[in-house]
Parts: C-alpha cells; sequence; structure tokens
C-alpha cells in the first residue's frame, strides 16, 4: 500500500525513502514478500505515477481522496477469482521481514475470519498489516458507501482477529523525519 500524500513528509513518498543499507524501503517489502513465499504483489496507489518505473503492476485506488480503506477496496477486487485473501502492508513499515508476514498469512490460513491483522503490546493493532478474504470485498465496498473510512473500525466491525507479536520494531512506521533519525 503506497496510496498516502505523504503530507507529514513534505510530500515525499515515503516508499522511496532509504532504510539503514541505502536500499528504498518499498523494495526492501517486495523483497520480503517474496522472501514469504508471495508471488503476486501489486503496488495500491492513490497516483500510481510515482511507481510506473518500477515494473511492477500498479493499481489505483477506485475511490479518491479516503485514505488506505480505498486501497485496501481496490486491491480485493483486484484479486477476486484468483486467491483467497490479499496480504497488506503499507509502505512506511521499513522493519517488517518475511517473518512477521509468513506469520500473518500462516494465521489467515489457519482461521476462518476474514480479517487476520498484526497486534504488538505497545501499538496493540496494525490494521494495515493485514490479511482480508477476498468474499469481503463487498462489504467492504458497502462500508465505504455508507461513509466508512477507519480501517481499524470497520476490521473490529467485521470480527477480526488478531496475531500477537512481540517485536514492536517489526511494525515501526514512519510518519516524520524525526522517525527516520529514530529509526
Amino acid at each position: 500500500m503506497a496510496g498516502g500524500n505523504a503530507s507529514r513528509m513534505g510530500g515525499i513518498l515515503k516508499g522511496f525513502l532509504k532504510d539503514g543499507n541505502g536500499q528504498p524501503i518499498i523494495f526492501r517489502l517486495i523483497h520480503e514478500m517474496r522472501q514469504s513465499g508471495i508471488k503476486d504483489i501489486i503496488i495500491v496507489a492513490n497516483d500510481p505515477r510515482p511507481y510506473l518505473d518500477m515494473d511492477m503492476e500498479i493499481i489505483p485506488d477506485l475511490r479518491k481522496g479516503i485514505g488506505p480503506i480505498a486501497g485496501i477496496e481496490a486491491s480485493l477486487m483486484h484479486f477476486t477469482g484468483q486467491c483467497d485473501g490479499v496480504l497488506f502492508v503499507p509502505c512506511d513499515v521499513p522493519n517488517i521481514t518475511a517473518k512477521e508476514l509468513e506469520t500473518l498469512k500462516d494465521a489467515f490460513i489457519g482461521s476462518e475470519a476474514g480479517v487476520v491483522l498484526a497486534e504488538t503490546e505497545e501499538f496493540f493493532w496494525h490494521p494495515l498489516c493485514a490479511v482480508v478474504h477476498n468474499d469481503i470485498a463487498s462489504q467492504i465496498s458497502s462500508a465505504i458507501d455508507h461513509g466508512q473510512r477507519k480501517v481499524q473500525r470497520l476490521w473490529k466491525q467485521l470480527g477480526a482477529v488478531t496475531v500477537k507479536f512481540d517485536d514492536e520494531v517489526a511494525f515501526t512506521n514512519i510518519n516524520s523525519f524525526s522517525d527516520i533519525n529514530r529509526l
């Protein structure tokens, strides 16, 4: 998920910020997804233009200006009929690894829940680090039609199951330049 406006970062797209090895975060995330066994990877963005040179499939939001929930809807619609669920990872979590992604994927496979998401002690829910069943795409579209914009609230309404992770650092996200310096 790479659709944010980067307003807190002065317009700099967070996925293109460099990690500790000088690699753009989005490239590292794609690598970790592949390491976890995920083959069909797309970038979902409200504006696909910055990602056109990445040789990746890019899906634009179906509805503009409503936040991450639009990217979730677009992704689920894109993958309907192709797979059971979609793993979502925001482009501003530079420390997540294949280990966490595999854990989420395995929890989804072993669950009847429509949504499985990461939870840590300090931050609690990480609603954009989740696996979502394609069968609930229409429920998400309906929720958007009725004004729902908060992903975490929607996941609660849909009875999401959480997977507890001890490593807070894996789910640290970047929202400011001070976050970059801290990392």
